[in-house]
């Protein structure tokens, strides 16, 4: 007599609750903005690739400790060129979901009056966050909300811009002072499953 034996395998993929850090970076030094990107302290998750902070082509660095700072923003209105960037990739078989970005900006008593976060999701058409910055020498925390269902799954890379402009004098300045993505990385797919057909 034979006998007939099922075997049950349940596979579980495992899961990274959201809401924790994965790239932060405090930056602590002097004149981090002679770096582009600067990458220095950066704190990154391990199954992700990052940029660090960068500046787009028309702003340039000026000089500030602990935070990235940068001038020559337009004056007028809304320039494609100028702004600061984040590229987050993540590693081959994981995924990026979004909570949020924070980041703290400071502005000159010349500088942006206005800022715009966009990503690379639609070719940076659309606004995704705009904060409110404080006045001169204040720092303002801003948080752009990333828990809707367009930055979840992430598998490639996706790029941030945080676009200034409306200063007074184009010698006017903004900083990044630090900076927070907080999601999760999570394992994208199951692993390859194998299944018993009673023989083989």
């Amino acid at each position: 007599m034979k006998k007939l034996f099922s075997i049950v395998i349940i596979l579980v993929c495992p899961i990274i609750l959201n809401g924790q850090t994965i790239f932060f970076n405090d930056i602590a030094t002097n004149n981090p903005s002679n770096d582009n990107p600067y990458i220095i302290g950066q704190v990154v998750d391990p199954n992700l690739t990052v940029s660090g902070i960068g500046r787009g082509p028309a702003i340039n660095a000026n000089n500030a400790n602990n935070r990235y700072n940068a001038r020559d923003w337009n004056r007028t209105g809304f320039d494609s060129n100028d702004y600061f960037y984040f590229t987050l990739t993540p590693n081959v078989g994981y995924e990026i979901d979004f909570t949020n970005f924070v980041f703290n900006v400071e502005r000159s008593n010349t500088g942006p009056v206005q800022i715009a976060v966009r990503s690379s999701l639609d070719g940076y058409t659309s606004n995704i966050g705009t904060p409110i910055i404080g006045g001169s020498g204040v720092v303002t925390q801003s948080i752009v909300d990333l828990s809707g269902v367009n930055y979840q799954n992430i598998i490639s890379s996706i790029t941030f811009r945080v676009y200034a402009w409306g200063g007074t004098n184009t010698n006017g300045t903004l900083s990044i002072n630090n900076f927070v993505f907080n999601g999760a990385v999570n394992v994208s797919q199951c692993p390859l499953t194998t299944t018993w057909d009673g023989m083989n």
